[in-house]
């Protein structure tokens, strides 16, 4: 047996061949464990950046529920004066006329 063709044999020359699909399996398991390795570092980060940001958005939801009730306490109380206003304005045209009124 011919020490060329024997593909058991370690110490038989490789032809370019074979050494063509050896680099192509070379290059798919590494992007494999690539793939792997960047999905476990997205994920940590994803977790990391949660960490962080939870109590930020938690106090930042604290705040604008803070800010809508000023914002709904501040539409009522607007609407308030202007009833008080018209009616500021009715007493004053009914004390005008009560006043230039003869008696």
């Amino acid at each position: 047996m011919c020490m060329e063709n024997n593909p058991n044999n370690a110490d038989a020359p490789v032809t370019k061949a074979e050494f063509g699909k050896f680099e192509e399996k070379m290059e798919k398991l590494l992007s494999e464990r690539a793939n792997v390795i960047l999905e476990a570092v997205g994920e940590t980060m994803e977790k990391k950046l949660d960490e962080k940001f939870d109590p930020v958005i938690t106090k930042l939801d604290g705040i604008m529920k803070g800010v809508e009730a000023l914002q709904q306490e501040n539409t009522v109380g607007a609407e308030q004066l202007r009833r008080h206003e018209d009616q500021l304005q009715k007493h004053d045209a009914r004390i005008a006329k009560l006043e230039t009124a003869p008696a």
